[in-house]
């Protein structure tokens, strides 16, 4: 994620190849492949999330396609998806005080499991965020071995296990809600450190160079979270309760190569928006908001750039509470067609 390295080096280069992709990869079901929704909801048991995918055909037809098996007194969240959408990471929280613990589901082979223990070492973990090549895992941590202190922000191999360094990463403050590219060298964060722009901010890293990375017009003097990049590296969402916006807490779109925000007209509204995802292209937003006439309390929408409008999404809310979006395009030869 080139936007103005820290250490200088440059990686336009990336950014042109990137944009490319994305510019190409433009029509969903016309190039053998949908969209892929994974979120978390309250639906089933009001006490405790379950982890659930859904299909969408990109324009106004979709329907629900499993979850991850619930099990006994136990809350999943953070879905995070590889691109292709057949690996899940996510958080897992078991009554009885335990230790909040990493899982994968395999949606080829139906299956919990993934690479080494991530759950061995101490100190609790949350909010997975998977590349989308499938080979790392970005999550917060708190308590870990050689911690900076508060939350940190640990990487790992997702072949091996281990840990990978990232110096100058972590600080004594928190390092949260991490986000990673498709290849896993950038890495977007929320931290509270002093010398920010507001009471929270967005913070880049190269994990190439182990260098923090500069994000020029996005941060500013008020609060911003919940950041999620495209696949691609080109596309930066975030959330932001800055003055101009819709109302409340509202979403905000910045281009990594031309770096600027760019406008997203009909995805915000006077209630709050939060948690957004983006589709590997940049294409698709998906997110949460509490607007009234939604079918819950939080509910998932899923806006289209290339149309910008709000799209058609059957079947994907419930009364209940629906939240933590995550976005991949299925393959068409890989599933079954759509009812």
């Amino acid at each position: 994620m080139q936007l103005g390295i820290v250490s200088g080096i440059c990686a336009v280069s990336f950014f042109r190849a990137t944009a490319t992709q994305a510019e190409s990869g433009t029509e969903t079901g016309r190039q053998g492949r949908r969209l892929l929704i994974a979120f978390a909801s309250l639906r089933e048991r009001p006490a405790f999330s379950n982890v659930y995918f859904y299909r969408h055909d990109g324009e106004r037809t979709g329907e629900l396609n499993g979850s991850v098996p619930a099990q006994f007194e136990r809350a999943d969240s953070r879905p995070s998806l590889t691109v292709d959408g057949r690996l899940c990471a996510h958080a897992s929280k078991q009554v009885g005080g335990f230790t909040p613990q990493l899982n994968f589901w395999n949606r080829v082979t139906q299956q919990s499991g993934g690479a080494g223990d991530l759950n061995a070492q101490e100190g609790a973990r949350i909010a997975p965020a998977l590349s989308g090549d499938g080979k790392w895992l970005a999550c917060c941590s708190r308590g870990h071995a050689n911690s900076q202190g508060g939350w940190d922000i640990q990487v790992f191999s997702a072949t091996t296990g281990a840990v990978v360094p990232t110096p100058e990463l972590n600080t004594d403050f928190d390092e949260q809600e991490v986000t990673i590219d498709g290849t896993g060298r950038w890495l977007a964060f929320v931290s509270n450190r002093r010398d920010g722009a507001g009471l929270s901010d967005i913070r880049g890293y190269d994990r190439q160079t182990g260098k923090p990375i500069i994000l020029p017009g996005v941060n500013s003097p008020y609060r911003e979270l919940n950041p999620a990049l495209s696949a691609d590296g080109r596309w930066l969402a975030f959330v932001s309760d800055r003055p101009g916006g819709s109302g409340g807490k509202d979403i905000y779109l910045y281009d990594c190569q031309q770096h600027e925000l760019v406008p997203v007209p009909g995805l915000n509204s006077v209630a709050h928006e939060q948690s957004p995802a983006l589709s590997p292209d940049g294409r698709f937003v998906a997110f949460v908001s509490e607007r009234i006439r939604g079918a819950g309390e939080r509910d998932l929408y899923l806006y289209d750039r290339q149309q910008q409008q709000l799209l058609e999404t059957p079947g994907l809310n419930s009364p209940h509470e629906d939240f933590d979006p995550a976005l991949a395009y299925e393959q068409l030869e890989e599933s079954a067609p759509m009812k």
